[in-house]
C-alpha cells in the first residue's frame, strides 16, 4: 500500500485529486507528510535543489524538468495529465524511479550524437576500450599491445574523456550502450 499525500495550492484541486486516488487499489490517501510515502503536489514551491523530502509527483506547466528533478521531484507530469499516468508516476516515485511523459524523456539525458563518439575513437582506442571491458590493467595493456605504460595510460585517459565518463567502468558501460564493445 502507497500512502499518498497530496498537496494542491486550491482546496477544490486537492480535493478533486484525492476523489481520484480514494478508488485506486493500492493507494491510500494520506492527511499529514508524516505519514505519507509519496507526495502529490501541484506546482513546486520556491526551494533549493534537493529540498524535497519524501518522494514527489509533481504536477505543474510552469517549470523546466531539469530544475524540477534536480529539487528532488521523482516524477514530473502536465496538470493535465490523465489519471492513470498520476497514479503511475505515484507507483513509479515510491519505487524510487524517475518518471516523466515520453515526449520530455529526452530532455533530461545528456545527448550524445552516437556517431561522433565512434567515429572519434581511433582504432588503437577501439583496442583498449575492448580490453577495458575485460578489466585489465593499465600495464596489461600495454603488454598486449606492445607500446609504454604511460601511452596506455594516455589511451584510457583519451577513451574516458571522448566518453564523458569519469571512471573505467562508466566508459565501459557507455560503450557497450553505444555498441563499441563487443560481448
Amino acid at each position: 500500500m502507497t500512502r499518498v499525500r497530496v498537496e494542491c495550492t486550491s482546496t477544490a484541486a486537492r480535493a478533486g485529486l484525492e476523489a481520484l486516488l480514494r478508488d485506486e487499489p493500492g493507494i491510500e490517501v494520506v492527511t499529514f507528510e508524516s505519514q505519507a510515502d509519496v507526495v502529490l503536489r501541484e506546482d513546486m514551491p520556491e526551494m533549493p535543489d534537493g529540498e524535497f523530502g519524501l518522494p514527489t509527483v509533481l504536477l505543474t506547466d510552469d517549470l523546466s524538468l531539469q530544475k524540477a528533478l534536480r529539487s528532488g521531484a521523482r516524477a514530473v507530469l502536465p496538470r493535465n495529465a490523465t489519471p492513470s499516468q498520476i497514479v503511475a508516476a505515484i507507483h513509479a516515485a515510491s519505487a524510487g524511479l524517475v518518471a516523466v511523459p515520453a515526449e520530455q524523456s529526452l530532455a533530461i539525458l545528456s545527448p550524445v550524437p552516437e556517431e561522433s563518439i565512434v567515429e572519434s575513437l581511433t582504432p588503437r582506442e577501439m583496442d583498449v576500450i575492448e580490453m577495458l571491458a575485460e578489466g585489465i590493467s593499465n600495464k596489461l595493456i600495454a603488454d598486449r599491445l606492445g607500446i609504454s605504460e604511460h601511452t596506455a595510460k594516455f589511451h584510457v585517459n583519451s577513451i574516458l574523456a571522448k566518453l564523458d565518463a569519469n571512471t573505467r567502468t562508466e566508459a565501459v558501460m557507455r560503450g557497450l550502450r553505444l555498441g563499441l564493445i563487443k560481448i
